[in-house]
């Protein structure tokens, strides 16, 4: 069952058409000083203009537009021919991490790697230098080089602490262990970033990893106290999903090792599918809507670097509630195997009241018959036990009625 569901990791850096407004804002300011400062000079007949001025503006205009492949054309020419030329230094500054980040939305990681490493080399000042050592270890991740990863986290969490990028790096980092089944080094991970950044709206989903690590890590009652605990607190239904089919799957591993009062614990953190599900998909729609309403909307200067960490939250929490409702749409007769669940927990432990209660719910709600059937027949055995013979009379009539009308079994 612990292969059952994929780790939902918080999407790392992929700069959607929206967020290159950041970079736009700065580089029209560029564009225009840059135009102003340079001598006049007529444009040659034949040929391109292969001017620092003319490489400069056509491959951040593209850049800006998402021609990302373009973009490269004229960045790399920049950088190439007038990467050392000292008067240039705060267009190439904007220039380079541009052409870095164009490699790694292109799918380039390893390029994007080595473009933005020579871009924290040379301007190790800059103001996009935190982000440029987030998205290094978001492309070491991306090429599944975790441990390469997790170093750029940590150098970026020590060199720049107060960045707000240091907050996703260690939640990052916390992924990069569990995606490597260290689960006692990511449950610690998670727990420090439950304790710095409580505030964070990553707390939640943070809190459900962290569970699920502990599980991973043979602390099963470590796991269902932490899912008690994130739900003291707001979450996106994208965690209350995740945390509900974990909650089931540590129920299910706690009942198959005998533990029915730790899986009764956990069986309680679930919710009907169909009331998640509903909540789901009208949260898919709310963050899609609010997605496109922040992509098309005019960026005030002033709110630069916050509008381009929203983007990125807004469209890795879009994409999570996108699978979590593929994943309980997929699940067979959720609803009637918990109760059905449920219901053996209470019977193992001798509660055969809530037993019978519990199995009557499964034979009323379940859609596959196997299920209706085995619920209908721990029914029967419920009632036994509580000795309420006219009670069993019917309901084995009834069961008999629906699954052997023809007599067979008499």
């Amino acid at each position: 069952m612990r292969a059952m569901f994929r780790l939902l990791p918080y999407p790392v850096c992929r700069m959607r058409p929206g967020a290159y407004l950041r970079l736009a804002t700065l580089w029209a300011a560029m564009v225009a000083a840059a135009v102003m400062a340079a001598p006049a000079r007529a444009q040659e007949a034949q040929g391109p203009d292969d001017s620092p001025e003319a490489l400069y503006q056509s491959g951040l205009s593209r850049f800006v537009a998402g021609d990302f492949e373009r973009s490269l054309e004229f960045l790399d020419q920049l950088v190439k021919v007038f990467g050392k030329e000292p008067e240039l230094r705060q267009q190439l500054d904007l220039a380079m991490y541009a052409r870095a980040c164009a490699l790694y939305n292109l799918g380039r990681h390893a390029d994007a790697i080595q473009a933005f490493n020579d871009y924290l080399a040379q301007y190790p000042e800059s103001k996009f230098a935190d982000e440029a050592l987030f998205r290094v270890g978001s492309a070491h991740q991306q090429l599944e080089k975790y441990d390469l990863a997790i170093g750029a986290f940590q150098k970026l969490r020590s060199s720049y602490p107060r960045s707000s990028f240091a907050e996703d790096a260690l939640y990052q980092t916390g992924i990069c262990h569990l995606l490597q089944e260290h689960s006692a080094i990511a449950a610690a991970a998670f727990q420090d970033f439950l304790q710095l950044y409580p505030a964070s709206p990553l707390w939640g989903q943070a809190g459900a990893f962290r569970a699920r690590a502990l599980f991973d890590d043979g602390k099963g009652a470590d796991a269902i106290a932490m899912l008690e605990t994130i739900e003291q607190r707001p979450r996106s239904w994208a965690v209350v999903s995740y945390a509900n089919l974990l909650a089931f799957e540590i129920g299910d591993f706690m009942f198959d090792d005998t533990e029915y009062e730790l899986a009764l614990k956990a069986y309680r953190r679930v919710k009907p599918r169909q009331a998640i599900l509903r909540h789901l998909q009208n949260d898919v729609q709310t963050l899609a809507a609010r997605l496109a309403a922040l992509q098309s909307a005019r960026l005030d200067p002033r709110d630069i670097h916050s509008r381009f960490q929203e983007e990125r939250r807004l469209a890795g929490d879009l994409a999570q509630a996108r699978e979590m409702a593929a994943k309980l749409e997929a699940l067979p007769d959720y609803d009637a195997n918990l109760y059905h669940r449920i219901g053996r927990c209470f019977f193992n432990t001798d509660r055969f009241w809530e037993a019978r209660a519990a199995f009557i719910r499964v034979v009323a709600i379940a859609q596959d018959e196997t299920v209706r059937e085995a619920g209908h027949f721990d029914l029967i055995l419920a009632i036994s036990r509580l000795r309420r013979f006219d009670d069993l009379v019917l309901e084995a009539d009834r069961y008999l009625a629906t699954y052997d009308p023809a007599g067979k079994w008499e």
